[in-house]
């Protein structure tokens, strides 16, 4: 008689550690079969970890096994599951190996061909705006991203840029053409393409107004309201989500598919497929199931958001020494296809460093000691106090603090991409009795007009940043208790912090007086800042917060034209290939654009028009 696959078949429960938690699952299974899983856990409707979990459950009964894929961009919550699914088996003896060659025998991988006009890879800001201007367009367009649920940057950004949108118009608050220019000449010192470049700030405007006509609600708010107080004067540009950006994206893809758009979720693209003369033809992805499927098409958008999530390509590329992008399912594929057929390759450096954040590694231990109370300790990133390098020296004008895009590519350069904020007891004491507006007010201006929009999804709002500013609020406990950590030190003496960090005590002593003596002065002769808004390092006890770089993205990698067609290495066009937002070389050179919504205004822009472009071509 054959052995049973399952010996022990019944319902059983177990648990595994996802992002957020444990992770509760019941199983069912017969003889020979898993038949069920359940969540136990009460996950919000739509939500991402609810979303996994059920895409998990169906892969490893498709599967009948555990050893499969995780989903991209959700991989911790899709561990968590297969660890409950072992877990609730680990007492029904299944034969684990038998079990997935019975399905195997059952369902033997298929190859299915799907033909449409254009395929847009990637369903981020880019790809989604490509595709549903495609199809509004009047081609047919097949829409491939390799998620369950829309993840690309463009669903944690704030919002675009735009000079002249029909709220800028009705506002009177039109933005000169040359002003934002000359920001993109400034940041890339010429390293830009300046054809495609003009032409990105031409459309930006007409693009803000097709989103909001599609459904991803864009209002026009002030320069400096998110918190980068240093751009407060600056010209309105910011046109900020609404709702959020993965409201705004995912009405972007219903609108795609209520007008005939096919999309694909799970499905990521191996490699582009190209005939005999090197024309690209189509997209060969491959499914959760393991079946495969060939896209046979005439126009092909590339939208995968570049490389932060492949460390191997960020050494490459980046150096030895970078941090992890923020969409770490952003691993460079479209960048690999698009090379492997002969596009350029063009790396400038430029990635998007953007302010500072805390070593993911670092954020456990202070999750353990207060829960999400650590997350506070971003406040003392928000003021122009004492910066200084893993060797205790001062680096750089510390009034960029709220240039988020300046300091963090000056961050990015320092050993290790890491550096200490050094404030004292005093400091402490005036936020307690008056909260950090006593120290430097960023938000009043705006006390009888107030300014909304979402970024990363949770609301940016003046009224709200008042209130906090203003609110008295005692950090000692918490700087105590985090002080257990390598994320917070404290020193009685300033010999005594450096001793803790492992400075170089003689640098740090004298980075200290250095700046002090310029606040005391009104003259900083190494760096040139403003020490009125400088913060004294004078009473013990001191404290020093450690950050790293913040990258959220890389920027370029492939050559493009003004039509966001990619180019060869002679600058030629390849046929029917287009590459558009992170992927797309041209817009940045070696920083970020210092003005606010810059790379979700080429992301979305440079997705519509190579989504009309392309149209326009199928249609000759």
């Amino acid at each position: 008689m054959t052995k049973a696959i399952i010996q022990k078949p019944g319902t059983y429960m177990g648990s595994g550690q996802g992002k957020e938690g444990q992770i509760s699952v019941q199983v069912e299974v017969s003889s020979d079969q898993i038949k069920k899983i359940q969540a136990l856990n009460d996950f919000q409707p739509e939500s991402l970890a609810g979303t996994t979990f059920n895409k998990m459950a169906q892969k490893i009964i498709q599967a009948q096994s555990v050893e499969v894929d995780v989903i991209s961009g959700a991989s911790e919550t899709s561990r968590g599951v297969l660890a409950g699914v072992q877990d609730a088996l680990k007492d029904a003896q299944v034969d684990w190996t038998r079990l997935a060659e019975s399905q195997a025998k059952k369902q033997p991988a298929q190859l299915q061909e799907v033909s449409v006009d254009v395929a847009v890879i990637g369903a981020g800001a880019a790809g989604v705006a490509a595709a549903l201007a495609a199809r509004q367009a009047g081609v047919t367009v097949a829409l491939l991203e390799k998620t369950a649920t829309p993840l690309g940057a463009g669903t944690f950004a704030g919002g675009m840029f735009a000079g002249d949108s029909q709220q800028q118009k009705e506002q009177r608050r039109v933005v000169d053409k040359k002003w934002l220019y000359d920001k993109y000449l400034d940041a890339s010192q010429g390293y830009m393409n300046s054809i495609l470049v003009r032409r990105i700030i031409d459309e930006a405007g007409h693009t803000v107004d097709w989103l909001n006509e599609n459904g991803a609600v864009m209002t026009l708010v002030d320069a400096g309201t998110g918190g980068s107080f240093e751009h407060e004067s600056d010209p309105a540009t910011l046109h900020g989500y609404q709702a959020g950006g993965t409201v705004a994206i995912t009405k972007l893809i219903e609108n795609f598919v209520s007008h005939g758009g096919q999309m694909y979720f799970n499905t990521p693209a191996q490699e582009l497929i190209t005939d005999t003369n090197g024309q690209v033809t189509g997209v060969f992805a491959r499914q959760e199931d393991g079946n495969s499927i060939q896209f046979n098409t005439k126009k092909v958008i590339i939208a995968t958001g570049g490389f932060g999530g492949n460390p191997v390509m960020r050494q490459q590329y980046l150096g030895d020494v970078n941090t992890p992008g923020q969409v770490l399912q952003n691993t460079g594929d479209g960048l690999q296809m698009a090379w492997k057929v002969g596009a350029n390759h063009e790396i400038s450096g430029s990635t998007h460093y953007f302010w500072q954040t805390f070593a993911q590694a670092d954020i456990p231990e202070m999750q353990k000691l207060v829960g999400s109370a650590w997350f506070s300790l971003n406040a003392f990133g928000q003021f122009p106090n004492l910066r200084v390098n893993i060797r205790g020296q001062r680096y750089s004008d510390e009034s960029h603090a709220t240039l988020f895009a300046v300091h963090g590519a000056e961050l990015s350069e320092q050993p290790q991409q890491t550096e200490y904020v050094i404030f004292d007891q005093a400091m402490v004491d005036i936020i307690k009795a008056g909260g950090t507006a006593a120290i430097e007010e960023h938000y009043g201006k705006w006390k009888k007009n107030r300014q909304f929009y979402m970024e990363f999804n949770q609301p940016s709002d003046t009224k709200a940043s008042i209130e906090r500013e203003q609110q008295a609020f005692d950090f000692t406990p918490l700087l105590e208790k985090l002080s257990q950590t390598q994320t917070v030190f404290k020193g009685q003496t300033l010999e005594e912090l450096a001793q803790q960090i492992g400075f170089d005590q003689e640098k740090f002593i004298q980075s200290v007086a250095q700046y002090n003596a310029a606040i005391e002065s009104g003259h900083d002769d190494l760096f040139f800042s403003d020490p009125s808004r400088m913060i004294k390092v004078t009473t013990g006890p001191f404290y020093a917060i450690k950050n790293v770089a913040r990258n959220l993205g890389t920027l370029g990698g492939v050559t493009i034209d003004e039509t966001m067609h990619a180019l060869d290495q002679t600058g030629q066009q390849i046929d029917n290939l287009y590459v558009t937002g992170a992927d797309a070389s041209g817009m940045y050179g070696k920083a970020y654009v210092d003005f606010e919504g810059g790379t979700l205004g080429f992301a979305y822009t440079s997705g519509r028009l190579a989504g009309i472009d392309t149209a326009q071509a199928v249609q000759k």
